[in-house]
């Protein structure tokens, strides 16, 4: 996309359209009312640290990419808009935007900076700016951004060692109070090279890709060449976890968003320069990404002999090293997926983090490799900076795997349900893409089970969004290409506080759901994919805090279910897994499981092989012939 700019940009001059020079002067107003100021080459540090944080001390301070600083020149000057681009400015642009100002209240005024834009919004801003103007406009590279934000200094933000309220829009008022808008542009003291908001009010789209930084010497760096958020910097209103630490608004603090996800707390400034004649950085691959074979996956265990391994008791488990604060963390490692691959590697994912509604909380991947019986090192699976992605679900089918998770603004909530996709064995992924807007609606929050009904169709059951307000199925008919909000609610269908659906499909079409909260645990069945739902009781104790069942139909066409004896009078107290033989009407064979448990996750290899993933790194797995080895 980056070239694709560079190339649509180097047209329009070819044209005539746009002048290769910029203006000169110290100072330029354009025909918008937008005033720029003319920013000399020189050399920064951009970034902190030399290596990521090994202590929660030096993590409360900064994030692990912003290590290693490194020096960095800016080779040619550029003018660069004093004020983040308006409301009244951008709509001269897009009329209908306007529409966009009344939601939420996020940024109201003429004169407030312009939200709920994508990056190719911002782009094509620039676009037709520079059409219109025949001037060279675009996005800042992140390096710029940096540069004019740090005006010269040295320390955390420009005016010294600490912020105060009086100094940035970042949420809070000197007494405390939440500010949970933008004020007007240039509401607040220019920073020494006479620059308005680059801490707070709205966070701003960058023109790069997200990525790590390299040491050594960097001339105009533009980023990686893929990615899958765009950089945004500066951070905003948007309330954090830390009240009193702005660690978010430091000149060297990197945020991002997927490139679609148009939100209340995102705008954009804009440069008057020619583009950077740099090429990106390559694409980041993870080591999980890497010699992926494709070849089919070897015969398992013998079936019909009960066969169980515990990787972690056995040493072979998934592991991250105790010092590791990002971007995967040993603090908190939850919520898991877990699928078998076309080739017979298996993947095991969390969301991994320090505080679970904290904004670090990405996602962990680890592989076993066919052939082999230790999990690979956990490594990064999807991390878009400073946004909560939550409840990673994996789903195979056939040859495609689908990672589906959340973007969340809130918490956990607040959310857009995503998805991406993966036909090679998760060796490379699809663009993610958002399924649901957190502005609709009927958002929900987090996703926590998928199925393929006999018909055809996706089924992912989610929780509510807005502190589990609701209990949804999102459905998709074509693939993932477009989805619909089910309108019956499993957790008014309950009557009591229900949550983390765990679905299934019976014979008869019928999907059933599996529920934490009410004590016996209850499933609800939906004969019409989540329109309306009846409510049916189990034999099984209702589960809480820091749980969530699994539940897998499996290859013989019996009934798998994973939750929690919390009872202790099935097996003892632990973790259980119950087999039906006949679409959960029955479960004569239930088994004590020793080495997962809490939020869990099946998945099952045609070869019979069943791997339960749980909380903090924990799977086992074993196969049908072990369940029924041991009676009710």
């Amino acid at each position: 996309m980056l070239r694709n700019c560079l190339a649509l940009l180097c047209g329009i001059w070819a044209t005539g359209l746009i002048s290769a020079e910029p203006p000169s002067a110290k100072e330029h107003t354009n025909s918008l009312g937008m005033k720029f100021i003319r920013i000399e080459s020189g050399s920064f540090v951009m970034g902190e640290g030399t290596a990521a944080p090994t202590t929660r001390e030096e993590w409360l301070k900064r994030d692990w990419d912003e290590a290693p600083a490194h020096p960095v020149r800016i080779s040619k000057p550029f003018l660069l808009g004093i004020y983040e681009v308006t409301n009244s400015q951008y709509e001269k642009f897009d009329l209908e935007h306007k529409n966009a100002r009344t939601l939420r209240g996020a940024s109201k005024e003429d004169d407030a900076p312009v939200t709920y834009v994508t990056w190719q919004h911002a782009i094509d801003f620039c676009t037709w700016l520079s059409k219109k103007e025949g001037l060279p406009y675009r996005l800042p590279t992140e390096a710029e951004w940096e540069y004019a934000c740090r005006a010269g200094t040295k320390t955390p933000f420009a005016n010294g060692d600490k912020i105060a309220a009086d100094e940035a829009n970042l949420g809070f008022t000197a007494d405390g109070k939440v500010v949970a808008e933008a004020v007007r542009v240039g509401s607040f003291k220019a920073n020494p090279w006479g620059f308005y908001d680059m801490p707070g009010n709205v966070a701003e789209w960058c023109l790069d890709w997200y990525g790590p930084y390299e040491s050594g010497e960097q001339v105009d760096p533009v980023g990686r060449s893929a990615g899958e958020a765009r950089v945004c910097r500066g951070w905003s209103f948007l309330k954090t976890n830390y009240a009193t630490n702005h660690k978010y608004a430091r000149s060297s603090n990197r945020s991002g968003h997927l490139p679609e996800d148009a939100n209340r707390t995102t705008g954009f400034r804009v440069v008057l320069g020619e583009m950077p004649a740099t090429q990106p950085l390559e694409a980041v691959v993870q080591p999980y990404q890497k010699e992926v074979k494709t070849t089919e996956p070897p015969k398992g265990p013998d079936p019909t002999q009960p066969y169980f391994v515990s990787f972690t008791k056995e040493g072979k488990g998934p592991t991250i090293a105790k010092d590791s604060w990002g971007p995967v963390f040993n603090q908190w490692n939850h919520f898991s997926g877990v699928c078998v691959c076309p080739n017979g590697d298996v993947l095991a994912t969390w969301y991994t983090t320090v505080g679970e509604s904290g904004r670090e909380c990405s996602q962990g991947i680890s592989r076993l490799r066919v052939g082999t019986d230790r999990w690979e090192p956990v490594s990064s699976f999807l991390t878009i900076p400073d946004v909560n992605c939550h409840a990673p679900v994996l789903f195979r089918d056939g040859k495609r795997i689908y990672h589906f998770f959340t973007q969340s603004l809130n918490g956990w909530d607040d959310a857009s349900d995503s998805m991406r996709y993966s036909d090679d064995n998760a060796a490379t992924w699809s663009k993610p893409q958002i399924m649901l807007p957190r502005e609709r609606p009927d958002s929900l929050s987090q996703p926590c089970c998928c199925i393929r009904t006999k018909d055809g169709a996706l089924v992912l059951a989610c929780d509510g969004g807005g502190g589990h307000k609701d209990e949804r199925f999102l459905v998709s008919k074509d693939d993932g290409k477009t989805w619909k909000v089910g309108k019956g609610d499993l957790r008014a269908a309950v009557g009591k506080y229900a949550i983390h659906p765990t679905i299934f499909q019976r014979a008869d079409g019928a999907i059933l759901t599996y529920l934490r909260g009410p004590n016996p645990m209850p499933v609800a069945v939906s004969l019409d994919l989540g329109e309306s739902f009846s409510v049916e009781s189990t034999e099984f104790p209702g589960i809480s805090v820091g749980q969530k069942a699994a539940v897998l139909k499996l290859n013989s066409g019996a009934v798998l279910l994973c939750s929690g004896d919390t009872s202790k009078k099935l097996v003892g107290g632990g973790t259980y897994a119950a087999l039906s033989l006949d679409d959960g009407k029955t479960w004569p064979h239930i088994r004590k499981i020793e080495g997962a448990g809490g939020y869990m996750s099946l998945a099952q290899s045609p070869n019979g092989t069943i791997f339960l993933n749980g909380t903090q790194l924990n799977v086992v797995s074993f196969n049908e012939a072990w369940v029924k080895a041991e009676q009710k």
